[in-house]
């Protein structure tokens, strides 16, 4: 008889409360339910089928936290751990498939850094041009800052408007007008047309691709001129996230989450060809024809917020960390205006410097007549105009706060709305019964309220009953707010909440071209093989960006970085592979050598300067002089790579002072009816557990391929033996001796001069 249970239990997420279940049978976990949260939908619901497959996998609780969301996930492990042990369960852990240390070598026509939306529709425009793309991620989902927005944005010059809003009149350039007003002309104009002229084309693009049925934006802003802002069914960007990726996928693109990019590589040359990374534990290399960098902006890195973000909080993804000006910072790239930010007027203060967005209720109770006042009580701006004059208004306060007066039917409505957006109702209560700390959220009559947030009460008095009059009257002399939002109070209870300056998005970044979007240095010079994408490169909206902007340039800069990665690759393409290919062929059949090891060391070494290719022999069967008619296929595969390869790198053990029989027989293969080593650099290699690092059978090996039916050309003066092997790796099988490496490279340097010149300077061993 099955012995089935359904543990419930309670885990403190990042936003509040989570309710979840953990159902068992037989001391075996069946499924991890949650049956409700306040967490962000768009981030949860990805986080949460990662977590579940690798807790039901591993029959334990002792999995690995999801990058990005390690507070919320690590919570939910350790709550459910300690319920299914108070239920005394008894688990099983499966057992663990062993983290691998060794480097994974991955290629591809191009790259995206940064998996938020800029990113997403880079690569899904690359996969259209034809190319082979991989995107990298460094969290454990897809979305970046877009997944905290909503999905509105504008669609200037699309099919999709068109069908939408007929002819509404608007064009490229009324759109840029609206743009330069807003921003009072801080834009940067050759990135505003970059953003005009494209969004259309980007727009119809990606809602093709991905299936996205955008309709008319359920609010159509005062800063925009003309009604040109749409969004999708759900208004949620986790909508446009979850489409756009699956399509991403669908069409062959390849995404890596958990990857954090921690350098770049360049060839021989130079140039830019590729990055370095780690997934959890294992490092990944890619090659690349075309980088796109779309990682985000830097607000919650503290250390590059310049002086324009004090007093301001800080509401964005804790994971915009500015991460791209540390693995950028080898080529001096060109930034600017690193200290704009997108402010909003409408936040709360929920811990030090960290905002909670309050906009839907904000507006909602000016739309039902709510004040926004000072400490002295004063009215400082007309309650119903565009967000900018709220921030400019909050701002220019010496506190930098703003206190928002409402009645309780207002507070009512508004409670309802910061529940639905973010809020819990047990964090909202506890505003209220800790008016010693902030936010601060205070209700009673106007002598009570303006007590607890320090505000001078007689003035606060005058404020209410000359507004009463206005609304009554049905004219604001004061601020001239427009009749239809001027509602009196209704009864002596008030409600006040703080409101604080707040931001998400940085507007400034890198510096690139027009119109195609690539990086460039402090002297203007642009960076081969590189673009940028989405919020890490500024301007197009200036100092400000109006509503649905920032979703408007991260689509459309994704869309013209795509395109023109994609044009930089098919250049390469086209003038031929510019990276040697070097294969590094494997001396022994043995499962555990130390010159796998060693060979493993060079293509990390050197996979930035060549393609380093390592192929195995343990299949190759033995040498059969009857059998050269009917020659095995992998024989015949193995002979093609050595052929296509511009030099081979062989790395032999010692058998018996000699090579060993399986690499003999290998060659023996090579040199019969099929002679891929005629006239083949190739460079000799060894390592050994004894002194003489495999000196003789090197000297051997030299001679086989010198014999008449091989004639490979072998690299003279350049003998690279590593004796004493099981001290001169690390645990992650690169070289711990720094001689031992700087001979290495100097003969690999001389062995490529060998592939490109036929000849090669001695060296000589240290």
């Amino acid at each position: 008889m099955s012995d089935t249970k359904q543990i419930k239990g309670q885990a403190m997420g990042h936003n509040g409360i989570i309710n979840y279940e953990v159902d068992v049978d037989d001391n075996k976990i069946e499924d991890l339910k949650i049956l409700k949260h306040s967490e962000t939908s768009g981030i949860f619901n990805q986080v949460i089928d990662k977590l579940k497959k690798s807790v039901i996998t591993e029959q334990s609780f002792n999995v690995d936290t999801i990058s990005g969301a390690t507070v919320m996930t690590q919570a939910l492990l350790d709550s459910a751990k300690k319920a299914v042990k108070a239920a005394d369960v008894q688990l099983t852990a499966a057992p663990k498939a062993a983290k691998t240390t060794a480097t994974t070598h991955l290629s591809a026509d191009v790259v995206v850094i940064g998996g938020g939306e800029a990113g997403l529709v880079a690569g899904c425009r690359a996969l259209t041009k034809g190319e082979s793309v991989i995107l990298v991620e460094k969290n454990g989902y897809l979305g970046g800052a877009t997944i905290l927005n909503g999905s509105n944005v504008t669609a200037t010059g699309s099919k999709v408007a068109t069908k939408i809003f007929g002819d509404n009149h608007d064009t490229p350039q009324a759109l840029a007008d609206d743009v330069a007003r807003e921003s009072k002309h801080t834009n940067y104009p050759a990135m505003t047309d970059v953003m005009v002229n494209n969004i259309g084309p980007a727009i119809d693009f990606i809602s093709d691709f991905a299936g996205l049925d955008y309709q008319k934006a359920q609010t159509q802003t005062p800063e925009h001129s003309i009604n040109r802002q749409i969004e999708l069914p759900t208004a949620s960007s986790y909508e446009l996230i979850q489409k756009v990726s699956k399509a991403f996928n669908d069409h062959g693109g390849k995404t890596l989450l958990d990857t954090r990019v921690e350098g770049l590589t360049f060839n021989r040359q130079g140039e830019l060809n590729g990055l370095t990374a780690v997934q959890h534990a294992t490092p990944v290399k890619i090659k690349a024809r075309s980088i796109v960098l779309a990682t985000g902006g830097h607000g919650a890195s503290q250390k590059m917020r310049g002086a324009e973000s004090q007093g301001l909080d800080y509401y964005g993804p804790m994971t915009s960390t500015g991460d791209a000006y540390g693995f950028n910072s080898k080529l001096n790239l060109q930034t600017h205006d690193l200290g704009w930010y997108k402010v909003y007027p409408h936040g709360v203060e929920v811990e030090p410097g960290v905002a909670k967005l309050t906009t839907y209720a904000s507006k909602k109770a000016t739309d039902m007549g709510a004040l926004y006042v000072n400490t002295k009580g004063q009215r400082i701006v007309n309650e119903s105009a565009v967000y900018s004059d709220f921030r400019d208004a909050i701002l220019a306060q010496p506190d930098k706060v703003a206190f928002m007066l409402m009645d309780e039917r207002t507070w009512k409505q508004v409670y309802d709305l910061l529940v639905l957006h973010d809020f819990t109702a047990n964090e909202i209560q506890g505003f209220f019964d800790h008016q010693d700390k902030t936010p601060i959220f205070v209700k009673g009559d106007l002598a009570t309220v303006a007590k607890a947030a320090g505000i001078d009460a007689d003035t606060l008095q005058k404020t209410v009953t000359a507004y009463q009059g206005y609304a009554k009257a049905g004219q604001d002399p004061d601020f001239n707010r427009d009749a239809q939002y001027l509602h009196s109070f209704d009864g002596d209870t008030y409600y006040l909440v703080e409101q604080r300056g707040r931001f998400a998005t940085t507007l400034g970044g890198y510096s690139v071209t027009t119109p195609d979007l690539q990086l460039i240095t402090k002297d203007a010079v642009p960076v081969a093989n590189y673009y940028a994408a989405g919020e890490v490169a500024g301007g197009a909206n200036g100092h400000d960006s109006m509503p649905s902007m920032m979703n408007t340039w991260g689509i459309s800069s994704g869309y013209v970085a795509g395109a023109a990665a994609s044009a930089n690759a098919d250049r390469q393409k086209a003038a031929g592979q510019t990276d040697l290919n070097v294969v590094g062929l494997m001396g022994t059949n043995a499962t555990k050598s130390y010159n796998r090891t060693l060979l493993q060391a060079m293509q990390n070494l050197f996979g930035d300067q060549v393609n380093f290719e390592i192929a195995e022999i343990s299949d190759v069967p033995l040498f059969r002089e009857d059998d050269v008619d009917a020659e095995p296929a992998n024989v015949t595969a193995l002979c093609q790579q050595i052929d296509a390869a511009d030099g081979v790198v062989i790395a032999v053990p010692e058998y018996d002072h000699a090579i060993p029989a399986a690499l003999k027989s290998t060659l023996e293969w090579l040199s019969c009816q099929e002679h891929p080593f005629k006239d083949k650099p190739v460079m000799i290699v060894g390592t050994s557990l004894g002194i003489q690092g495999t000196v003789r059978a090197q000297m051997n090996l030299r001679q086989i391929l010198d014999s008449p039916g091989v004639n490979a050309k072998v690299l003279p003066g350049n003998e690279f033996m590593l004796p004493q092997a099981a001290d001169k790796f690390d645990d992650q099988g690169h070289l711990n001796d720094a001689g031992s490496e700087a001979f290495l490279k100097q003969c690999f340097n001389n062995f490529l001069t060998f592939i490109e010149t036929d000849e090669a300077a001695p060296v000589m061993a240290n």
